[in-house]
């Protein structure tokens, strides 16, 4: 597959980066390969040696490669050892890939938030009704429900005793917001997730987790058959971060 141009090099670093990527995802370096001796690759690429170096250990952090003292640097297989911090990085290499990372992005913060939230509610259901305290004054944008969504899910976690869960969120921060603009880009769906949150504090005011669990079922239904719809006209300018 050809993607030339799809990452944009801007500085000796950036183009280190981008050479080793995209040799990676087209199989160049296949995964479980040695990478070239150091001096080889920095003269191929034409970049310095210490450049180099700096590229290959923020890529091995990311998950790219495997790098051990005295051995050559490893191609990783990105699927095994990857987080989703290169999610970006896999929508600008392929394009193929978009609606599939934003079918799992709302999969992944809609059913973790089945778990925890009727749990929050459960154990601290007045705090959780203060997580609503600014919904009389959120703005009708497609901006602020999405900052709004994001912050509320995540505060949930920590009354829910589920961290992790945050770290979670935390991870594909930039993707879960770029994902809710496209969902509240539709007044329709700002109203309809309005709504959700004033049922939600409901359960929450009558602690009523069970209320909470109906609640968060009934609006993964509703706005599932509207993403079903959404993800045919994706923006090509998606994952441009």
């Amino acid at each position: 597959m050809e993607n030339n141009g799809i990452l944009k090099a801007q500085s000796p670093a950036a183009l280190a980066e981008e050479y080793i990527v995209k040799s990676i995802w087209n199989n160049y370096f296949p995964a479980g390969s040695d990478l070239p001796a150091e001096r080889e690759l920095a003269e191929r690429i034409g970049v310095t040696r210490t450049t180099l170096r700096e590229v290959l250990q923020r890529l091995a952090r990311e998950g790219w490669l495997s790098i051990q003292h005295g051995k050559p640097t490893r191609v990783n297989d990105i699927w095994e050892t990857a987080g989703p911090n290169i999610i970006s990085t896999i929508i600008k290499l392929d394009k193929n890939y978009l609606s599939v990372v934003i079918s799992n992005v709302v999969s992944l913060r809609t059913r973790m938030a089945e778990a925890y939230i009727p749990e929050a509610v459960r154990l601290a259901p007045e705090e959780s009704a203060k997580l609503f305290d600014e919904l009389d004054n959120l703005e009708n944008t497609a901006t602020a429900y999405a900052e709004f969504d994001y912050k509320l899910f995540r505060k949930f976690t920590f009354l829910a005793n589920k961290p992790v869960y945050a770290l979670i969120l935390n991870s594909f921060k930039s993707m879960y917001h770029q994902v809710a603009k496209i969902f509240f880009n539709d007044l329709n769906n700002r109203q309809l997730t309005l709504n959700f949150y004033r049922t939600l504090l409901a359960a929450c005011i009558a602690k009523d987790s069970e209320k909470a669990t109906a609640c968060m079922e009934k609006h993964r239904q509703s706005s599932g058959d509207i993403w079903k719809k959404l993800s045919a006209n994706i923006p090509e300018s998606f994952g441009e971060l």
